[in-house]
């Protein structure tokens, strides 16, 4: 992995939650993310509605391990929808890539199977969500800084994490990787677009 991407503390994971698929809110994220190109980062797409398919499978089937490894390429799925939306971003697969994406001045769009699949140690069950995958790439890459953009109302009014693990608002491993991975996480509702700009520049 290249030694420029490891520990910085200017660089950024941001994780679009998948249910913004459907919101006004989406494209605007999009292009206000990419007005930062000249920053380190990197979005970690959820699973959105592709994930939702992959738990209906697994109600009917109970497909096991397989459910993890298809809401992995449910993420990668909407990765692409993302990259169609917003051309000026560039998909990753890999540390390497994203090393190369960020040189170019671009923000970097997570494909996260391959890196899942052949990297990953974390539980591959429903308690490991794309929440806590961004949790892990940001350590992967030697990043602080993560943000998690959420539909929830629940957000809006607070971000006690063991609150919104019990709440489903994010997933159950979520809250031990942050403290193993000592992350700054925010957590901003969709609506909130307009406060990405003062949080990417007082870090």
């Amino acid at each position: 992995m290249p030694k420029d991407i490891r520990i910085n503390t200017e660089a950024w994971v941001i994780k679009i939650g998948g249910s913004l698929c459907d919101s006004k809110y989406l494209v605007q994220w999009l292009n206000s993310i990419s007005e930062y190109s000249s920053k380190k980062i990197i979005i970690v797409p959820g699973g959105g509605p592709f994930a939702d398919q992959v738990r209906l499978a697994d109600k009917k089937f109970d497909l096991g391990v397989y459910a993890h490894h298809m809401a992995v390429m449910a993420m990668q799925q909407y990765a692409n929808v993302l990259a169609s939306l917003c051309p000026a971003m560039a998909l990753t697969h890999s540390a390497e890539r994203t090393h190369q994406i960020w040189v170019e001045s671009k923000v970097a769009i997570w494909e996260p199977y391959e890196m899942v699949r052949n990297q990953c140690t974390l539980d591959q069950t429903w308690d490991v969500t794309s929440d806590s995958l961004a949790v892990w790439l940001a350590g992967k890459l030697g990043i602080n800084n993560l943000l998690l953009v959420k539909s929830s109302k629940q957000v809006l009014e607070e971000t006690d994490l063991d609150s919104l693990t019990k709440s489903k608002c994010i997933d159950a491993t979520l809250n031990k990787l942050v403290n193993a991975n000592k992350i700054n996480l925010n957590i901003l509702h969709k609506s909130k677009v307009s406060d990405l700009q003062s949080l990417l520049n007082t870090h």
